[in-house]
């Protein structure tokens, strides 16, 4: 009988063993914590994935849906770790770890956007966020509130065309975008055009 149970506990034991963690992503390798960065990189995976279907077929509610699910439960992942890390940095996940964190705050709704700008700019300041990202969250937010965008960043169709929203001091745009590391107005919109144009293509 005391054999049995002794069998039967360390089967439960067993059981009980979490699953080993799944190796780091390749880019992850060099970062102080790989598992963090490995799963920022899988949950960007995961965004750019559904979002190449869903532009390649807006007119599927089915994939809209599908898009908005992503973001959602990609938002309350990166909502955690935020929670209990601070910003998840260049430091300590390397700058495509960083990056990937961005890249769900900045496809998550209007008002999460605005909870983290703040939270955002600090990363920038103490080095943790490139700030070209952050400047492409400044836009953004901007434009959803009906604001004038501050470095160009962000687009619109116009007669077929690929033109940049309402800038705040257009003559002076292209010095801002230098301090954060972008390139000149005019080199990105011919970039965007070429990719809208692209997109077009049957």
């Amino acid at each position: 009988m005391k054999k049995w149970l002794a069998i039967s506990l360390a089967v439960v034991a067993g059981c009980a063993t979490a699953p080993p963690a799944p190796p780091p992503h390749a880019d992850c390798a060099a970062v102080k914590q790989p598992q963090l960065c490995t799963e920022l990189l899988q949950l960007r995976d995961r965004d750019q994935e559904v979002r190449r279907r869903w532009i390649a077929n807006r007119a599927d509610p089915a994939l809209q849906q599908e898009a908005e699910t992503v973001d959602r439960e990609n938002v309350i992942r990166v909502r955690e770790i935020i929670a209990a890390r601070g910003w998840p940095g260049k430091s300590t996940v390397g700058e495509k770890g960083s990056a990937a964190a961005w890249t769900i705050i900045q496809h998550a709704d209007a008002a999460t956007l605005a909870q983290y700008i703040d939270v955002m700019q600090g990363a920038v300041d103490a080095g943790e966020l490139h700030g070209s990202l952050f400047a492409t969250s400044v836009d953004r937010m901007r434009v959803q509130e009906k604001r004038p965008q501050v470095y160009g960043t962000q687009f619109r169709e116009v007669d077929g065309k690929m033109v940049p929203f309402p800038i705040e001091d257009e003559a002076n745009v292209d010095a801002l975008r230098t301090k954060v590391g972008l390139q000149p107005l005019a080199e990105y919109a011919a970039l965007m055009n070429q990719m809208y144009m692209q997109q077009k293509k049957p």
